[in-house]
């Protein structure tokens, strides 16, 4: 990726820009391909906007309007999340539910231009555990066609017209149950004390996501890919959250386990946008650091177009698989245990798979169709 890219990043985040080289139009090309990757459309065009005041002259005709376009639509989203945010929240506490936005919005409001983040869904907690909030979802009339997870409920698009997943349990991604004790008692009771802010719903404490979205990156690292839009999403956290909330998310970081992803993540937003020590959690580990923007830059956001992706199912499993045995110097305590509990899945669904294998051999028998296909 070249150094345009992260310039422009760093003026997006408010730097004071300055003049960057004149591109030809190939290079154009490659920077709208490397901003789709990593789902920073909207920003780096806002970033574009802020160091050639001229940039509709500059930019390839074609392109620049196709950007254009690109980047409005970005805006429009965010507006239609904003008022869905607070919707969803006036909704449970017409109920006597209290909820937080937590990650897409709750971010998108940090940047200097809160509408420039491309947006996903909108992520809302509901305090009560799973039995209350599918209990209001019913009364709601918002369960119809709805899908249950562990941690959430997705309800349909057509609800309220964009993607919303409904939170009984926050977000923690350890898999060391022994950090994940203390992860889960801190975030536990952070939660419980969310932040009303001028778009009209609520959103959680900044130690609270801190803490939450560095192990939602690291989740996302183990599993199918981190992006840029993640990074950027922390790097306006810090600069927005105060030096002694820093100071106590700083201290948790060894007991939470979150040590190791904290130095890496530090050094990628020091040497790669610039952040300023004051606002960093802990040192930068530059060799953890390298290992995490490889990953970044190959992955793109959430692994949408990792090359890992690639080939069928079964050379997916297996690069997924040297992947992990490739991170575990960087975190050697969280893989191991993501390992194990992978392993242990797998291991304790096996007799299940078998079975489900042998009653279909047996229904294909029956109907028939094993006959057909051996004669063809």
């Amino acid at each position: 990726m070249s150094a345009v890219f992260f310039d422009l990043l760093r003026a997006a985040l408010g730097d004071v820009p300055g003049e960057l080289v004149e591109l030809n139009t190939e290079e154009w090309l490659g920077l709208h391909k490397q901003a789709t990757k990593q789902a920073l459309l909207g920003v780096i065009f806002y970033g574009l906007q802020r160091v050639y005041p001229d940039i509709e002259q500059r930019i390839p005709k074609d392109l620049y309007l196709k950007w254009f376009y690109q980047a409005e639509s970005i805006r429009g989203l965010n507006q239609t999340h904003y008022e869905r945010s607070k919707k969803l929240t006036a909704l449970f506490a017409e109920r006597g539910a209290k909820s937080v936005i937590l990650k897409g919005q709750a971010n998108s409001r940090l940047y200097p231009d809160k509408f420039i983040r491309q947006t996903g869904d909108v992520d809302i907690w509901v305090a009560g555990g799973r039995d209350r909030v599918v209990s209001l979802l019913s009364q709601m009339g918002l369960l119809k066609d709805a899908k249950f997870s562990a941690h959430e409920v997705t309800l349909p698009r057509e609800a309220f017209g964009v993607d919303v997943e409904v939170h009984f349990n926050y977000i923690y991604d350890c898999r060391n149950p022994f950090a994940n004790k203390h992860l889960k008692r801190i975030l536990s009771y952070e939660i419980e004390n969310p932040v009303a802010v001028g778009e009209g719903f609520n959103v959680a404490s900044n130690k609270f996501s801190m803490l939450m979205q560095l192990s939602h990156i690291r989740k996302h690292l183990l599993g199918h890919g981190i992006g840029l839009r993640q990074v950027m999403d922390y790097a306006v956290l810090l600069r927005s959250s105060l030096g002694c909330e820093r100071a106590e998310v700083s201290i948790a970081l060894a007991i939470t386990g979150l040590k190791p992803v904290a130095g890496a993540l530090m050094w990628v937003l020091s040497e790669c946008l610039g952040l300023k020590d004051e606002y960093l959690l802990c040192s930068p580990d530059a060799r953890r650091g390298q290992v995490l923007l490889q990953a970044i830059l190959a992955d793109g956001n959430f692994g949408k177009r990792s090359r890992r992706k690639r080939g069928g199912v079964f050379l997916w499993w297996v690069r997924n698989r040297l992947h992990l045995l490739r991170l575990l110097p960087f975190d050697f305590p969280e893989v191991s245990w993501y390992l194990l509990r992978y392993w242990g899945a797998f291991l304790f669904y096996v007799p299940k798979r078998i079975y489900l294998l042998r009653t279909y051999k047996k229904s294909l028998t029956k109907s028939g169709t094993v006959n057909k296909l051996s004669v063809m």
